[in-house]
């Protein structure tokens, strides 16, 4: 639905009603409510609100200005993007918006923008507000300014809404700015990599609470925000609206927060994994990366760690196939080893075991029994599901013992001559 038939569902025009009729209303002032006061843009005015916090900020456990500790290639691999190696960290923006609907498209608004950013005093957000919807153009240009200084985008989901969201509206508005120019890293990405196996749901409030330790108190759900802001433009009681500020402060907080514990995972994963199911998406990140060797110690940190059966089973697995991408062939058929004898289903195990033998260590013998061996355990496994959802496996390991044979035959007929 396009938002001028939301307003008009709402009894709301669009413009600021008339001063008798908010009196009427009984109208509670927005400076009542959120600190802040009216600025004007070449295209008029809007309204500013400016929090400031130390640059040695904790939210949850997190300091803020652990963001400097991220060397730029270090930020290219979480934001999977060559050009962010390049980025100045010290002009980072974080940017978060609060919309007039979650959907997206031409008729939703963003009618407040916040951005953090670190000034020199401290880590500064300042919150570009539409005390109407005449007043886009001019918010829109203030940020836009904001957006000419910046060497880096911080969002969450940025990419496909926030910074997606602005750009459509500055077109919309006929305004240039470099938003689709400046090297972004979207969090959203970086997290699920990370933590999508523990928690599920990655939402940021989520992962602020699991990962940041930071638990909001009296927090307006999202979803909520879009009709706060109706009821400000038809009632023009400002009551609902400090709520939204607040909620938009923490969530740009939370971005510079989680910045700073994704970019230690990506600095230092050995000391940064403090749970097993961390380490296995690290380690899948890394391996993503080419960073095989990287990706093997955040598996061995998890087989150190306390870990069940499963997790172990996938570190297990994770590690062989990382030690074999690396070429390390030695450690890479030990883990296998290893599995033969810790994992339920050892089939592929063996059958790893079997390629070593055959291509690399040469003993065709150990080649033969890990192929028999892998049979037998497929056998037990086809037993127990009597599915007959093997066919694939089993048809792969005979095409092996027959080449395994063949092999050894030849060799067998070479030595007699």
């Amino acid at each position: 639905m396009e938002l001028r038939e939301k307003l008009d569902r709402l009894g709301v025009s669009g413009s600021r009603p008339p001063p008798a009729e908010t009196a009427r209303r009984g109208r509670v002032k927005l400076t009542d409510h959120v600190s802040g006061s009216e600025c004007r843009s070449g295209a008029g005015p809007y309204f500013l609100s400016s929090s400031l916090f130390p640059e040695n900020h904790t939210h949850g456990r997190e300091p803020i200005r652990g963001w400097f500790d991220i060397p730029p290639d270090r930020l290219s691999w979480m934001g999977r993007d060559p050009a962010l190696s390049g980025a100045d960290l010290r002009r980072a923006l974080f940017l978060d918006t609060e919309t007039t609907g979650l959907a997206g498209g031409t008729g939703t608004v963003p009618f407040l923008v916040g951005l953090g950013a670190f000034d020199g005093t401290g880590f500064r957000v300042d919150q570009y507000f539409m005390r109407d919807l005449d007043e886009e153009k001019a918010a829109l240009q203030a940020v836009a300014g904001r957006l000419e200084e910046a060497g880096l985008l911080v969002t969450y989901n940025g990419k496909c809404f926030d910074a997606a969201l602005l750009a459509s509206r500055f077109t919309l508005r006929r305004m240039r700015t470099r938003i689709r120019e400046i090297p972004h890293v979207d969090l959203l990405f970086t997290a699920r990599r990370i933590w999508k196996r523990r928690l599920v749901d990655c939402s940021l409030s989520n992962v602020e609470n699991r990962v940041i330790g930071f638990r909001r108190q009296d927090d307006v759900p999202g979803f909520l925000i879009p009709g706060l802001y109706f009821d400000w433009l038809r009632t023009r009681n400002a009551a609902g609206l400090a709520p939204v500020f607040r909620h938009n402060v923490w969530d740009i907080l939370a971005l510079a927060a989680l910045g700073s514990v994704a970019g230690r995972m990506y600095v230092r994963p050995l000391e940064s994994i403090r749970h097993p199911q961390d380490g296995i998406g690290l380690g899948r990140a890394f391996e993503s990366l080419g960073r095989f060797e990287t990706a093997a110690s955040c598996y061995h940190r998890v087989l150190e760690g306390l870990s069940g059966a499963e997790e172990r089973e996938e570190a297990l697995f994770r590690l062989g196939f990382s030690l074999k991408r690396s070429g390390d062939w030695a450690a890479m058929a030990a883990v296998w080893e290893r599995a033969t004898r810790e994992i339920r289903s050892p089939i592929r195990a063996w059958e790893e075991l079997a390629k070593y033998h055959e291509h690399r260590s040469g003993d065709l013998q150990r080649a033969l029994e890990a192929v028999n061996a892998a049979l037998s355990a497929l056998d037990i496994l086809e037993a127990v599901r009597q599915d007959g959802g093997v066919t694939d496996a089993r048809d792969r390991l005979i095409r092996r013992l027959e080449r395994v044979r063949s092999k050894m035959a030849r060799k067998e007929k070479t030595f007699k001559r």
